[in-house]
């Protein structure tokens, strides 16, 4: 028997590539508002609904009701469903729970749609009879709900309707015509969801049971939004390599507009920093060239005065914030090519780049060069970028390590693909020597590279993983003795079993600890948790500097924490973990960067 309370913790999540996803605990305690037997896009893949928390179900077996399903309503678990369980699987594209009562076995199988905002829950036990009522809403994710709400049920033989405001929102279907339904309308108060209550966060919902379902020792139902054909299981492969690209795959959603990225479950939406940092390890790895072009070319389509957007919001509008995102595409590009060859794809991008890059050089407001550096206005504007009641919390106003490291990156591929489109007048690798030299003149520290410089040009001497990026990209802003001493800095600094840490230990900024409410966590985000995505940097950069394949074999060893972690947990790796033991994970339970790098990172050692 598994203790609730720890259980509570335990996530499984199965998403359906359209944005919506199943998700819960692993004995069916729903401890998140983002926990759900369907969660739905009503903007595909944007703006995503609750449409059924669960199923409050029982079998009786020789007149005896025993619950399969377990609630948490604040200090009580009821009904105490977990008291039975004795296994719990979690595999490609289902989940599966194993009862015992006694003599008699119980199977509950959800299976998630792909492509569909559906899914299948099958029971089969070798005797008794189900009773399954649904439990629903309609309500964003990120909310809760509160008695009030109104549903009307439509039964046409074995098919069930839920309509809200006359508009159908749910539909059930009942393979088994030999059931009762029963139609109840009962409300269901106080569930308590754990997790959001120690974030700070809602944590208490009221929900609707429309109906009942009695049948025999077994059922197939199908819930559905708007669609759903037939499914069958698909047991994940043993090959952990494979388990990562299955994984993988699931952040790349088909919207109505084209192919995007949601960068994590649960929470997180589209963001354009994400998508192009994640594109290598979940597109081009997986040889999807088709979506990466879409992608791209979507992306390019809200260029604005050099900027592409940082965040797409729910009702699809772009959102300029970063001044990176435009950097990391055109490196996501350049890793495009190297994959495809494709050099038509190149001469048709070409001009939209061309723009990005002379509007980062003659300034645009938010980016300028001082001093042969790019420069940017406003915080937070780079990936670091925690902020709570108008408060920034690593601010990196001036010109960033990172920002420059990429920003010579994509003058040096600028120049590349000037020849690809035999462009004579370029500039580009003039203009990359000139950012290369003044880097070196005033980023390079004792220990690798200052973080950032200020607008006055005083630099900031936090030790912190940025600093990477300047080594590790395709074209190098920093040279390979000044990157020897850098990755000695990081390694004793900052590299951790599950990534790099976010800040020196030493530093009186570090926080190591990720919890509580939104200002504790966003004080702490960049200021000490250790970041998985980042550990594709690192091997680049160790990669560059170290000619000893056995040597680089050995970091290998560095990422087994990381493929352990994937390994149970079905290919997903979380957003972030605590830099204290046991480094417990936190964030969104399934990032798409980190997964990327990850997958990406071992590729790259293995090839070698």
């Amino acid at each position: 028997m598994i203790d609730p309370e720890e259980c509570e913790y335990h996530e499984w999540i199965l998403p359906f590539k359209t944005g919506g996803y199943a998700s819960s605990t692993i004995c069916g305690i729903n401890s998140r508002t983002y926990h759900g037997f369907l969660i739905v896009p009503l903007n595909q893949p944007h703006k995503r609904y609750l449409v059924l928390s669960k199923f409050e179900d029982f079998i009786t077996i020789d007149n005896e009701e025993y619950p399969i399903n377990t609630n948490r309503y604040f200090d009580v678990y009821y009904p105490d469903g977990y008291k039975y369980l004795e296994n719990f699987k979690w595999e490609k594209n289902y989940v599966k729970w194993v009862y015992e009562y006694g003599k008699v076995t119980l199977e509950k199988v959800l299976i998630a749609h792909e492509y569909e905002n559906a899914v299948t829950i099958k029971y089969k036990a070798d005797k008794g009879e189900l009773k399954i009522c649904p439990l629903i809403t309609f309500r964003s994710h990120h909310l809760v709900t509160e008695k009030g709400m109104y549903f009307d049920s439509v039964i046409e033989g074995n098919k069930i309707e839920i309509l809200k405001d006359n508009i159908p929102i749910l539909h059930f279907y009942m393979e088994s015509t030999k059931t009762r339904i029963e139609l109840t309308g009962y409300w269901y108060y106080n569930f308590f969801y754990r997790l959001d209550y120690e974030r700070g966060s809602n944590y208490k919902e009221d929900l609707f049971n429309p109906f009942c379902i009695y049948t025999g020792n077994e059922a197939t139902i199908t819930v559905y939004y708007d669609k759903s054909t037939n499914v069958n299981i698909e047991n994940s492969p043993s090959d952990l390599l494979r388990v990562l690209s299955i994984s993988s795959t699931d952040f790349v959603v088909k919207g109505k507009t084209g192919w995007s990225i949601i960068a994590g479950y649960h929470w997180f939406d589209e963001w354009g920093r994400d998508t192009f940092i994640s594109m290598e390890g979940l597109l081009l790895l997986n040889r999807l060239f088709n979506q990466a072009k879409d992608i791209i070319l979507r992306y390019l389509d809200y260029e604005s005065k050099g900027l592409l957007p940082n965040h797409i919001t729910a009702n699809g509008e772009p959102i300029y914030v970063g001044v990176d995102v435009s950097l990391w595409a055109i490196n996501s590009i350049y890793s495009y090519y190297l994959y495809s060859k494709d050099k038509e794809f190149i001469r048709k991008i070409y001009p939209k780049l061309q723009d990005i890059v002379e509007n980062y050089a003659k300034g645009n407001g938010v980016v300028y060069i001082k001093e042969g550096l790019l420069f940017h206005r406003g915080a937070p504007r780079t990936w670091m970028d925690a902020s709570y009641d108008s408060h920034v919390v690593t601010p990196r106003e001036g010109a960033a390590v990172e920002i420059n490291a990429l920003w010579y990156n994509a003058l040096m591929i600028m120049d590349f693909f000037a020849n690809i489109v035999d462009d004579k007048n370029s500039m580009y690798k003039e203009l990359a020597e000139k950012t290369k030299a003044s880097f070196n003149e005033k980023f390079i520290s004792s220990w690798g590279a200052y973080d950032y410089l200020d607008p006055y040009l005083i630099p900031d001497k936090s030790i912190r993983p940025n600093q990477l990026f300047a080594l590790s990209l395709p074209f190098s802003i920093m040279s390979e003795d000044i990157g020897k001493i850098m990755l000695i800095t990081i390694e004793n600094e900052l590299l951790r079993p599950f990534g790099l840490s976010t800040l020196s230990r030493r530093d009186p900024k570090y926080k190591p600890t990720y919890r509580g409410d939104r200002k504790s966590r966003d004080e702490a985000y960049h200021n000490g948790p250790i970041w998985p995505w980042l550990i594709g940097a690192y091997v680049d950069a160790k990669l560059k500097i170290e000619s000893d394949v056995i040597k680089n074999k050995l970091i290998l060893d560095v990422i087994k924490p990381l493929l352990e972690y994937a390994k149970k947990n079905r290919g997903f790796i979380p957003e972030l973990y605590e830099d204290v033991p046991p480094y417990l994970p936190a964030g969104c339970i399934a990032q798409a960067w980190s997964v990327a790098e990850v997958y990406r990172a071992i590729n790259k050692l293995l090839s070698l």
